[in-house]
């Protein structure tokens, strides 16, 4: 049998015949073709319908023609068409090959070009001639070939498609499908690249409508983190060269909190009782047999089998209700439009929830801890209680904070960042970019807030490169509406990783030019410097000219920060303040370069910075990602820009900070009666101290 190789193209080839003829054989049927128009225009044996074969020349008045076997004119020219080959085609003869008698009926249709021979089948059985003297259809019955033939002759491989084994046909097939999706695809992605523009869109429409998935799909490897970065051991060993396993073990074995050696020498014992827990390599976890990604498991982490947090995919019906709840005002149809375009592209969403170790009784004494009868020690108290509640470790962590205690604060979001890495499911692939959280869920946006405080902790440490690649992770939960706001800050840690090319491909693509606001201040100047220094300096001080032009305050900024000249003629939004702020914080790291700021300071100079507006200077209302990030941060140069009635007119909790107007919110996990109890002992107590 041949294989798929050696029938596809006989099969769609149309230039290939399943039969080849041998010229003598063409030029006998031409003789006997020509022999049957003579005979008809003569009127030769007018009831006679044509003359076939080679005893067609005139005959008798009564004789019908004899028909001429085309497949055994090919049998009796075997022999030479081993010795002569087929000037008008190069192709091998292949002759239609059947294991068991057919009743159909091979017809040979000759149009008087030799070239072109084409067989059909024909379940007429009549043997007569046709009455218009055309030539009558060959029915014959093509029997097996012998074996027998010359020494060294050739033998003639014999197929038909019937011959194709189910497996074969189910492989040709799911080829033909593969094909038919990639050309589908490749009209999606034309159809999406007409809806591409290069002039930013200068109002920004709430969730990023603009941002359209054929958008996604080529910068999608600008958010796809690099899975082995994601663990900063790696980072460590390209800068140091590779760790011997006994300073790895001496590290992961540090605790990551502080606790007596009796408390510490309890959970030893504990572990070695939860089967499943740490393993060897310190990623083992019950329950599963995936391994944790991101972080490794802590000696002063209490061993439980229970998980916290419940991660799920959401259905069709619910990203539908999601796309209705988020765009009220778009046709149904375009919801629809845009859910199957993602789906497509292979995009998923996903809502954590309250596992087996949370409780409603947990949360609600957590509420009334922070927002109704503030208590930092109740807080701490209850994460004693409650190791793995995310919300109390998180707001124990910025009471350390805020205390100056750098080591516990590490420790604490490490184990907040393990409840993520718990909670995945297998079909959540970090280094895709196509895995959303939606910001509408409260306890995603715990997740948003946990992976944030770890980038400050990888900040602390200088791991920059592995902080790059948390900042991709975290912007592809959400890469069109970025709650928080990571185009204000990616900058840094690009170009302090030194991934300078990263930044440029970042700058020039649709994450950074579908809208104006997301040509963030920091991103236009450090592209400049990033271009500098892959030593493209005619490129740096276009790309220089560019950012001054379209954020001059901002270049103003930065070079008082560099010892040039003062303007105070500068009126600008509060928004243009605050994002300056937040960058010129930073500017000191970033042009640490003696010939580098030199060569900023210089160009600002060149260019003359002045008071013109620039496209920030017409938002009005402050974009709420960048509140998120100059909170978080807690820069006081940035937060003191913050307007004050800012503060009045909203509820600051760290925990969830400025939550979205639609979705889940802490309210929904409480018990309404104890937090209505509470409320009345603080208007008690407000009264007592009152009188």
């Amino acid at each position: 049998m041949l294989s798929n190789s050696e029938i596809l193209p006989s099969l769609l080839d149309p230039s290939s015949s399943s039969v080849k003829m041998s010229s003598r054989a063409l030029r006998r049927l031409e003789k006997a073709s020509i022999e049957d128009e003579l005979a008809k225009i003569t009127g030769l044996e007018a009831g006679e319908a044509g003359r076939k074969g080679k005893g067609g020349k005139g005959g008798k008045s009564g004789k019908t023609s004899k028909k001429v076997n085309a497949f055994a004119l090919l049998e009796e020219e075997g022999d030479e068409e081993d010795t002569i080959s087929d000037d008008s085609s190069p192709d091998k003869d292949t002759v239609a090959k059947d294991d068991s008698p057919r009743d159909t009926k091979d017809t040979v249709n000759t149009d008087g070009d030799a070239n072109k021979d084409t067989v059909h089948n024909d379940d007429a059985s009549s043997d007569t001639s046709s009455n218009d003297g055309s030539f009558q259809d060959a029915v014959e019955y093509v029997p097996r070939r012998s074996k027998k033939g010359k020494k060294g002759r050739k033998k003639a491989k014999n197929t038909q498609i019937d011959d194709l084994n189910e497996d074969e046909l189910d492989k040709l097939l799911a080829e033909v499908r593969i094909n038919d999706d990639k050309r589908e695809e490749t009209r999606h992605v034309e159809n999406e690249q007409t809806e591409y523009t290069d002039d930013p869109s200068p109002i920004y429409t709430p969730g990023g409508r603009l941002f359209t998935v054929g958008m996604f799909e080529r910068c999608r490897q600008l958010v796809s983190a690099d899975r082995r970065y994601l663990d900063p051991d790696k980072e460590y060993e390209a800068l140091f060269g590779k760790l011997s396993n006994a300073a790895i073990d001496d590290a992961d074995s540090t605790a990551s909190s502080f606790v007596t050696p009796e408390i510490l020498k309890q959970i030893k014992k504990l572990s070695k009782r939860v089967r499943g827990w740490g393993g060897r390599d310190r990623r083992s976890v019950p329950g599963t047999t995936r391994k944790l990604v991101l972080t490794k498991i802590r000696d002063d982490w209490l061993p439980t089998n229970r998980k916290p947090l419940v991660m799920d995919e959401l259905t069709d019906g619910e990203i539908k209700s999601l796309f209705e709840q988020r765009y009220p005002n778009d046709w149904r149809d375009a919801v629809l439009e845009q859910i199957a375009r993602e789906k497509k592209a292979g995009i998923k969403y996903f809502r954590l929830s309250e596992g087996p170790l949370y409780s409603r009784l947990l949360t609600t004494e957590f509420f009334i801890s922070v927002a109704i009868q503030p208590d930092h020690e109740s807080i701490i108290q209850l994460l004693q209680k409650a190791p793995y509640h995310l919300e109390s470790i998180l707001q124990v962590a910025s009471i350390l904070q805020r205390q100056g205690d750098n080591s516990n604060t590490n420790g604490l979001i490490e184990r907040a960042l393990f409840i993520f890495d718990w909670s995945l499911k297998n079909t959540f692939d970090l280094s895709s970019g196509n895995c959303r959280l939606p910001f509408e869920e409260f306890f995603n946006r715990q997740v948003y807030l946990t992976v944030f405080r770890y980038i400050t902790v990888l900040t602390k440490k200088s791991t920059f490169f592995t902080a790059l690649n948390y900042c991709k992770l975290l912007l592809s939960f959400d890469p069109a509406d970025d709650p928080y706001g990571v185009r204000y800050f990616i900058d840094f840690y690009a170009f302090m990783s030194g991934d300078y090319q990263y930044l440029v491909d970042f700058f020039e693509s649709s994450l950074t030019r579908c809208y104006e606001e997301w040509s963030t201040p920091s991103l236009c100047y450090t592209v400049a410097f990033c271009l500098w220094k892959l030593n493209k300096k005619d490129e740096a001080k276009e790309a220089l000219e560019n950012a001054v032009k379209r954020h001059p305050y901002t270049g103003g900024k930065i070079l008082e920060k560099l010892g040039g000249r003062e303007d105070s003629r500068w009126s600008v939004s509060t928004s243009v303040e605050i994002a300056t702020a937040i960058y010129t914080v930073r500017i000191d790291a970033l042009l640490e370069e003696p010939e580098l700021k030199k060569f900023v300071k210089d160009e600002l100079e060149r260019i003359q910075v002045d008071g013109k507006s620039s496209y920030l200077d017409s938002v009005e209302e402050i974009p709420r990602n960048l509140l998120r990030f100059v909170i978080l941060s807690n820069e006081t140069s940035a937060m003191a820009k913050i307007p004050p009635q800012f503060w009045s007119e909203n509820d600051v909790y760290e925990f969830d900070l400025l939550p979205p107007k639609e979705g889940s919110k802490v309210y929904d996990y409480v018990d309404e009666n104890k937090v209505a109890e509470a409320v009345i002992g603080r208007s008690m107590q407000v009264v007592d101290r009152g009188q």
